[in-house]
Protein backbone atom coordinates (compact mmCIF):
# COMPACT_ATOMS: atom_id res chain seq x y z
CA UNK A 1 0.00 0.00 0.00
CA UNK A 2 1.07 3.53 -0.86
CA UNK A 3 -0.03 6.93 0.94
CA UNK A 4 -0.40 9.20 -2.48
CA UNK A 5 -1.33 13.26 -1.55
CA UNK A 6 -3.11 15.11 -4.13
CA UNK A 7 -5.19 18.13 -4.09
CA UNK A 8 -8.53 18.28 -6.14
CA UNK A 9 -10.78 21.23 -5.25
CA UNK A 10 -13.61 19.07 -5.89
CA UNK A 11 -12.90 16.93 -3.20
CA UNK A 12 -12.15 20.27 -0.98
CA UNK A 13 -15.42 21.99 -1.68
CA UNK A 14 -17.11 18.66 -0.59
CA UNK A 15 -15.35 18.70 2.17
CA UNK A 16 -15.96 21.89 3.50
CA UNK A 17 -20.01 21.65 2.49
CA UNK A 18 -20.60 18.58 4.10
CA UNK A 19 -17.93 18.13 7.01
CA UNK A 20 -17.62 21.51 8.03
CA UNK A 21 -21.15 22.27 10.11
CA UNK A 22 -20.90 19.35 11.83
CA UNK A 23 -20.21 15.99 12.00
CA UNK A 24 -21.13 12.42 14.41
CA UNK A 25 -18.27 13.61 16.79
CA UNK A 26 -19.13 17.40 17.20
CA UNK A 27 -21.91 19.24 16.43
CA UNK A 28 -19.80 22.22 16.42
CA UNK A 29 -18.32 24.16 12.74
CA UNK A 30 -15.00 24.05 11.93
CA UNK A 31 -12.85 27.49 11.58
CA UNK A 32 -12.93 27.31 7.70
CA UNK A 33 -17.00 26.41 7.42
CA UNK A 34 -17.65 29.64 10.20
CA UNK A 35 -15.62 31.76 7.76
CA UNK A 36 -17.55 30.58 4.69
CA UNK A 37 -20.70 30.91 6.46
CA UNK A 38 -19.86 34.75 7.52
CA UNK A 39 -19.13 35.71 3.93
CA UNK A 40 -21.53 33.79 2.35
CA UNK A 41 -24.58 33.29 4.26
CA UNK A 42 -25.79 29.83 6.18
CA UNK A 43 -26.26 27.07 3.22
CA UNK A 44 -23.13 27.89 0.91
CA UNK A 45 -23.54 26.18 -2.03
CA UNK A 46 -20.90 24.71 -4.14
CA UNK A 47 -20.11 28.03 -6.21
CA UNK A 48 -19.73 29.73 -2.76
CA UNK A 49 -17.48 27.13 -1.36
CA UNK A 50 -15.22 27.40 -4.39
CA UNK A 51 -14.95 31.27 -3.79
CA UNK A 52 -14.10 30.64 -0.50
CA UNK A 53 -11.23 28.23 -1.26
CA UNK A 54 -10.03 30.47 -3.51
CA UNK A 55 -9.40 33.61 -1.82
CA UNK A 56 -9.04 31.37 1.68
CA UNK A 57 -5.94 29.79 -0.02
CA UNK A 58 -4.66 33.18 -1.79
CA UNK A 59 -4.89 35.16 1.45
CA UNK A 60 -3.25 32.82 3.87
CA UNK A 61 -0.48 32.21 0.77
CA UNK A 62 -0.99 28.36 0.95
CA UNK A 63 0.54 27.01 -2.56
CA UNK A 64 -1.70 23.20 -3.15
CA UNK A 65 1.30 21.82 -5.10
CA UNK A 66 4.32 22.77 -2.27
CA UNK A 67 2.24 21.77 0.32
CA UNK A 68 1.40 18.23 -1.54
CA UNK A 69 5.10 17.48 -2.54
CA UNK A 70 6.13 18.25 1.50
CA UNK A 71 2.86 16.42 3.09
CA UNK A 72 3.92 13.39 0.59
CA UNK A 73 7.63 13.53 1.79
CA UNK A 74 7.00 13.91 5.56
CA UNK A 75 5.01 10.99 5.33
CA UNK A 76 7.06 8.59 3.23
CA UNK A 77 9.76 9.39 5.77
CA UNK A 78 7.57 7.23 8.36
CA UNK A 79 5.51 5.15 6.10
CA UNK A 80 7.51 2.08 6.07
CA UNK A 81 7.55 1.91 9.90
CA UNK A 82 3.93 2.72 10.31
CA UNK A 83 2.99 0.06 7.97
CA UNK A 84 4.72 -2.13 9.31
CA UNK A 85 3.54 -1.94 13.08
CA UNK A 86 0.21 -1.30 12.02
CA UNK A 87 0.13 -4.63 9.98
CA UNK A 88 1.77 -6.84 13.13
CA UNK A 89 -0.89 -5.44 15.50
CA UNK A 90 -3.84 -5.47 13.44
CA UNK A 91 -2.40 -8.89 11.37
CA UNK A 92 -4.21 -7.26 8.07
CA UNK A 93 -2.87 -5.32 4.97
CA UNK A 94 -3.88 -2.33 2.89
CA UNK A 95 -3.71 -3.56 -0.26
CA UNK A 96 -5.20 -0.60 -2.23
CA UNK A 97 -2.99 2.50 -2.60
CA UNK A 98 -4.56 5.39 -0.37
CA UNK A 99 -5.23 9.06 -1.33
CA UNK A 100 -4.92 11.85 0.97
CA UNK A 101 -6.24 14.72 -0.28
CA UNK A 102 -5.45 18.62 0.90
CA UNK A 103 -8.66 20.58 1.69
CA UNK A 104 -8.52 23.85 3.86
CA UNK A 105 -11.23 22.30 5.96
CA UNK A 106 -9.81 20.56 9.54
CA UNK A 107 -12.56 18.00 10.01
CA UNK A 108 -10.89 15.00 8.34
CA UNK A 109 -13.54 12.61 6.89
CA UNK A 110 -12.81 9.26 5.12
CA UNK A 111 -14.04 6.80 2.89
CA UNK A 112 -12.46 3.15 3.16
CA UNK A 113 -14.70 2.30 -0.03
CA UNK A 114 -13.01 4.26 -2.41
CA UNK A 115 -9.52 4.42 -0.54
CA UNK A 116 -9.17 8.18 0.49
CA UNK A 117 -8.82 10.43 3.72
CA UNK A 118 -8.29 14.12 4.11
CA UNK A 119 -5.11 16.28 5.58
CA UNK A 120 -5.53 20.17 6.30
CA UNK A 121 -3.44 22.02 4.47
CA UNK A 122 -1.33 24.82 6.06
CA UNK A 123 -2.03 23.07 9.49
CA UNK A 124 2.24 22.05 9.87
CA UNK A 125 3.33 18.42 10.34
CA UNK A 126 0.27 16.09 9.31
CA UNK A 127 1.79 12.73 10.09
CA UNK A 128 0.00 12.06 12.89
CA UNK A 129 -3.59 12.83 12.18
CA UNK A 130 -2.58 10.39 8.79
CA UNK A 131 -1.47 8.09 11.04
CA UNK A 132 -5.29 8.54 13.14
CA UNK A 133 -7.12 8.33 9.72
CA UNK A 134 -5.22 4.93 8.58
CA UNK A 135 -5.50 3.70 11.88
CA UNK A 136 -9.14 3.84 11.50
CA UNK A 137 -8.65 1.51 8.01
CA UNK A 138 -6.65 -0.99 9.42
CA UNK A 139 -9.51 -1.29 12.41
CA UNK A 140 -12.50 -1.75 9.24
CA UNK A 141 -10.46 -4.32 7.74
CA UNK A 142 -9.57 -6.37 10.85
CA UNK A 143 -13.24 -6.25 12.30
CA UNK A 144 -15.55 -3.71 10.50
CA UNK A 145 -17.05 -5.95 7.87
CA UNK A 146 -18.43 -8.49 9.78
CA UNK A 147 -18.67 -6.73 13.26
CA UNK A 148 -20.90 -3.48 12.13
CA UNK A 149 -23.84 -4.85 11.98
CA UNK A 150 -23.41 -7.29 15.26
CA UNK A 151 -22.11 -4.15 17.82
CA UNK A 152 -24.28 -1.07 15.83
CA UNK A 153 -22.62 1.58 13.91
CA UNK A 154 -22.68 4.17 17.25
CA UNK A 155 -20.84 1.60 19.40
CA UNK A 156 -18.62 0.85 16.18
CA UNK A 157 -18.02 3.83 16.19
CA UNK A 158 -16.96 4.68 19.42
CA UNK A 159 -14.54 1.56 19.67
CA UNK A 160 -12.67 2.41 16.41
CA UNK A 161 -12.27 6.02 17.27
CA UNK A 162 -11.29 5.05 20.73
CA UNK A 163 -8.23 2.48 19.52
CA UNK A 164 -6.44 5.23 17.72
CA UNK A 165 -4.99 5.97 21.60
CA UNK A 166 -2.77 2.78 20.56
CA UNK A 167 -0.99 4.92 18.32
CA UNK A 168 0.58 6.54 21.89
CA UNK A 169 2.25 3.49 22.20
CA UNK A 170 3.01 1.70 19.26
CA UNK A 171 3.96 4.88 16.76
CA UNK A 172 5.00 7.55 19.54
CA UNK A 173 8.24 7.77 17.97
CA UNK A 174 6.80 8.72 14.10
CA UNK A 175 4.68 10.98 15.88
CA UNK A 176 5.46 14.69 16.13
CA UNK A 177 7.37 15.92 18.96
CA UNK A 178 5.24 16.71 22.04
CA UNK A 179 2.29 15.73 20.19
CA UNK A 180 -0.09 12.76 20.33
CA UNK A 181 -3.42 11.23 19.65
CA UNK A 182 -5.82 12.71 22.30
CA UNK A 183 -9.09 11.67 20.51
CA UNK A 184 -13.14 12.92 21.98
CA UNK A 185 -13.97 13.95 25.38
CA UNK A 186 -16.70 11.58 25.20
CA UNK A 187 -14.25 8.45 24.62
CA UNK A 188 -12.42 9.09 27.41
CA UNK A 189 -13.39 6.31 29.64
CA UNK A 190 -13.61 3.91 26.51
CA UNK A 191 -9.70 5.14 26.04
CA UNK A 192 -8.52 4.68 29.69
CA UNK A 193 -9.75 1.04 29.36
CA UNK A 194 -7.98 0.15 26.41
CA UNK A 195 -4.83 1.84 27.84
CA UNK A 196 -5.20 -0.49 30.60
CA UNK A 197 -6.27 -3.73 28.38
CA UNK A 198 -3.35 -2.81 26.83
CA UNK A 199 -0.56 -2.85 29.57
CA UNK A 200 -2.10 -6.09 30.63
CA UNK A 201 -1.82 -7.61 26.96
CA UNK A 202 -0.33 -6.36 24.00
CA UNK A 203 -2.70 -8.09 21.66
CA UNK A 204 -5.03 -6.06 20.07
CA UNK A 205 -7.17 -9.57 19.93
CA UNK A 206 -7.55 -9.45 23.86
CA UNK A 207 -8.41 -5.87 23.58
CA UNK A 208 -11.28 -6.24 21.22
CA UNK A 209 -12.95 -9.01 23.19
CA UNK A 210 -12.67 -6.99 26.13
CA UNK A 211 -14.03 -4.07 24.74
CA UNK A 212 -17.26 -4.73 22.88
CA UNK A 213 -18.98 -6.64 25.73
Amino acid sequence: MKVKFKYEKEKDVWCLLNKGKSSILSQSPTIAYTKLVSKFGENPDEKSASLFIDEYLKENNFNVNEYVSKYQKEFDNISEKFQKRAEEIFKVFLKEDVTIYLTVNERLPYNIKENYTFACIGKGVQRHSIMHELWHFYTWYRWGKSWVDKLGSQKYHDIKESLTILLNFVCKDLMPENLEDTGYPQHKELREKIVKLWKEKQDIEYIWENIIK
